[in-house]
């Protein structure tokens, strides 16, 4: 994202100004020469904030807290603008009981990171015979995560591969 450049001091361009002070005062309009006076009495610099056809808006401020402030807003906005990763959990058809518990676990820790989550099941060779069992084992995993997601779509089957995706409870 490419930074809007602000006027400041000498780049400015007009005869008269409307001047506002440091903490948000209106100066009401002046020369320009006037106003970069002030702003060198109060050791600050002049920024154009805004520009229309007959009146330019200039503010005294030190410039470069201002630069330090608007990335430190920009850094905040990116962070929070950042979606959350679609994190994915593989089982298979013959996974024990304590695998599935740590599947589970695995699941909970996603949840606490706010993430999606996208479960599969993979049918290999022979397993491919055994569809609906492996289904019933794909709802089970499903229900027993029931207190933190909730089922976004039906489990899906494409060809040996069962998937289903869940989204976080509010």
């Amino acid at each position: 994202m490419k930074e809007k450049h602000r006027k400041i001091n000498d780049e400015i361009r007009a005869h008269t100004v409307q001047l506002i002070t440091d903490d948000w005062e209106n100066l009401w309009e002046m020369s320009l020469s006037d106003a970069r006076q002030k702003a060198t009495e109060a050791s600050l610099d002049l920024m154009e904030i805004w520009r229309n056809w007959d009146i330019v808006i200039v503010k005294i401020l030190d410039y470069w807290k201002y630069l330090y402030r608007q990335k430190k807003q920009d850094r905040k906005n990116k962070a929070k603008s950042k979606a959350p990763d679609l994190k994915t959990i593989r089982i298979t058809f013959k996974i024990g009981e304590h695998d599935l518990e740590i599947k589970k676990k695995q699941a909970e820790k996603f949840a606490q990171g706010q993430h999606p989550l996208k479960v599969t099941l993979m049918l290999k060779w022979r397993e491919n015979h055994y569809s609906d069992i492996a289904l019933e084992k794909m709802k089970k995993f499903v229900d027993s995560l029931e207190e933190i997601y909730k089922l976004d779509w039906w489990i899906k089957q494409n060809r040996n591969t069962f998937i289903a995706m869940l989204k976080l409870k509010r």
